[in-house]
């Protein structure tokens, strides 16, 4: 294989790499702002700025219910590695799913956020903790 042609296969390589993996620094951010608003216990403002999908599986009241246990059993979120993601591209949209390890003040969790990228931005679809904290009464 010629030099050019080797030059081309990974410049087409690398742009595919790239296309796979866009979307996550957007969800990273959407991550960050979710954050942000539970520190701030603005779980009215995260449930309305999410996509109807999330609305449709949990009304008002309940997704701030369960917002306030989470915080209640375990704390505040501390810190987190980066996050395992995945990243579908299809006729339905553009959607970014990033699995996070968690630090909260008092344990660990595994947080999944699911996004869709709609205008550059992310849309909050899904929100999911595992904690054995969680099944303590």
């Amino acid at each position: 294989m010629s030099i050019h042609i080797r030059s081309y296969v990974l410049v087409i390589a690398s742009a595919l790499l790239v296309a796979g993996c866009g979307g996550t620094d957007e969800a990273k951010r959407g991550v960050a702002e979710f954050r942000s608003l539970v520190a701030q216990r603005s779980y009215a403002e995260i449930y309305f700025g999410a996509g109807p999908e999330l609305r449709q599986v949990a009304t008002q009241e309940q997704f701030e219910r369960l917002m306030a246990t989470i915080d209640t059993r375990l704390g505040s979120w501390q810190s987190a590695e980066e996050p395992a993601w995945n990243v579908t591209r299809g006729t339905g949209g553009h959607f970014v799913r990033l699995t996070y390890q968690s630090q909260f003040a008092r344990g660990s969790g595994s947080e999944q956020f699911l996004w869709r990228i709609e205008r550059g931005g992310p849309v909050l679809l899904g929100y999911h903790v595992n904690s054995p904290l969680l099944l303590a009464q």
